[in-house]
C-alpha cells in the first residue's frame, strides 16, 4: 500500500493511500483508500491477448449501432448480414429480465474491461444499505464506458445493497444494448420508473446526458448539472436518505463523439447522432487509466410535496449537489495528474 499526497478543500495536504488489495465478494471498500478494481496494481501490464479480448467485446458494445447499420446496408447484398440483421430485431421481441443479474454482472469479461483501464475507486465515506440513495454519475462522456464498468463492479463492491440505474428510453429499441443495460439494472428513464426503482433500493443516474456526449474539451472537465432539478426533485418526493455525486476521471477522454453540430438535434429527438472514435480513429475506448471517486452522502431534507417552499427546497439541494461535486473534483483530480485540468459545470 502507497500514500499521494493532494490538498483537501482547505489547501492542507491530506495523504491519499493506494491499496491493490483484492476485495473478497461483500468486503466492504476501505473508506479514503484508492482501491484498484479486481487486486490489480497501478503499473500491472494486461496480456496483450486479454487486451485485445477486451478491446474487441468493447468496440461490438460500444460500436454496436456502427456495425448494424453496417450489417443493414450489407443486408441489400448478402444473405448473410440479412440473417444476422433479422436475429438481432428479433431479440426486441424477448421481454427485457432479469433487471440486475448478479450474475451477468460478475462474469470475466468486465473484469477484462476494467484491468484494460486499471479501473480504480475511492469511497469518501460508506454508504448504509439500509438508506436509500440517489446516485448522479458524471461525466456522461461521449459513450457511458465508465458508469457502465461502475455497474457491474457494484455487485462486488456492495451485494448487500440493490443499485439499480435509468437509462435513455431510445436504448432499449435498440437489440442488444436493451438487454445488456437491463442485467446491469438498468430501466427507461421516467419519473414513474425512477420512483418505482427507489421503492427497492437506490438508483444511479448519469444526470448530463446526450447533451454531454457533444462537450469534450481538451484543456477541461465540461458537465451539464445546472438547472437539471428532476433528481433533485424526486429525491424530496421520495425522501431519500442522500444523494451522492460519483466523478469518473479519465472517462471524457477514452472516446470522442461529434460532429459537434448535431448536438441541438440530438437533445430535441433525444436520441445522439453522430459517430464514436476512439483509439486509431476505431470505435474502441483508448486504454487510459479510469478513477472512480464515490462522494459524500448530501443530506436530503424532509419536505412535504404539498409545501410552499418545496420549489425552493429542490433549488437548495440541486445547489448543494453542484457545490459538493465541484469540491469533490478539486479534492481528488490532482490524485490523476489533472492538477491544471479544471471542471466546469453549466
Amino acid at each position: 500500500m502507497a500514500s499521494h499526497a493532494h490538498t483537501n478543500g482547505h489547501g492542507e495536504p491530506k495523504p491519499v493511500r493506494v491499496s491493490t488489495h483484492l476485495l473478497t465478494y461483500g468486503e466492504d471498500p476501505p473508506p479514503g483508500v484508492r482501491v484498484y478494481a479486481d487486486g490489480i496494481k497501478p503499473d500491472q501490464k494486461q496480456n496483450p491477448f486479454v487486451t485485445l479480448l477486451a478491446a474487441t467485446t468493447m468496440s461490438i458494445y460500444v460500436g454496436f449501432m456502427n456495425y448494424f447499420l453496417l450489417l443493414v446496408i450489407l443486408s441489400f447484398w448478402s444473405r448473410v448480414a440479412l440473417y444476422v440483421v433479422l436475429v438481432l430485431l428479433g431479440t426486441l421481441l424477448l421481454p427485457c429480465k432479469p433487471v440486475l443479474w448478479p450474475a451477468f454482472n460478475r462474469l470475466w469479461i468486465f473484469k477484462t474491461w476494467r484491468h484494460y483501464f486499471h479501473y480504480s475507486f475511492l469511497i469518501e465515506e460508506p454508504l448504509d444499505p439500509k438508506k436509500r440513495y440517489i446516485i448522479v454519475e458524471f461525466p456522461h462522456g461521449a459513450f457511458p464506458i465508465a458508469p457502465i464498468m461502475a455497474g457491474t463492479l457494484m455487485q462486488t463492491l456492495f451485494p448487500h445493497m440493490m443499485i439499480y440505474s435509468v437509462a435513455a428510453s431510445v436504448v432499449f429499441y435498440i437489440p442488444f444494448w436493451r438487454h445488456f443495460i437491463t442485467w446491469i439494472g438498468s430501466v427507461p428513464a421516467t419519473s414513474q420508473n425512477f420512483k418505482r426503482l427507489l421503492k427497492k433500493g437506490s438508483v444511479a443516474v448519469v444526470v448530463g446526458g446526450i447533451a454531454e456526449m457533444y462537450m469534450g474539451h481538451p484543456h477541461r472537465e465540461r458537465i451539464k448539472l445546472k438547472g437539471r432539478r428532476g433528481f433533485a426533485k424526486i429525491a424530496l418526493e421520495e425522501q431519500v436518505d442522500g444523494i451522492v455525486c460519483v466523478y469518473y476521471f479519465g472517462q471524457s477522454q477514452v472516446l470522442n463523439f461529434g460532429p459537434a453540430w448535431l448536438a441541438g438535434v440530438s437533445r430535441r429527438l433525444r436520441t445522439s447522432f453522430g459517430f464514436l472514435t476512439g483509439w486509431m480513429g476505431l470505435p474502441v475506448p483508448k486504454p487510459l487509466p479510469i478513477y472512480m471517486v464515490n462522494g459524500r452522502p448530501i443530506p436530503v431534507p424532509k419536505i412535504p410535496r404539498d409545501s410552499p417552499d418545496f420549489d425552493k427546497e429542490v433549488d437548495k439541494l440541486l445547489d448543494a449537489c453542484i457545490k459538493e461535486l465541484g469540491e469533490m473534483y478539486d479534492r481528488h483530480r490532482a490524485e490523476y495528474g489533472w492538477s491544471n485540468r479544471p471542471l466546469s459545470i453549466e
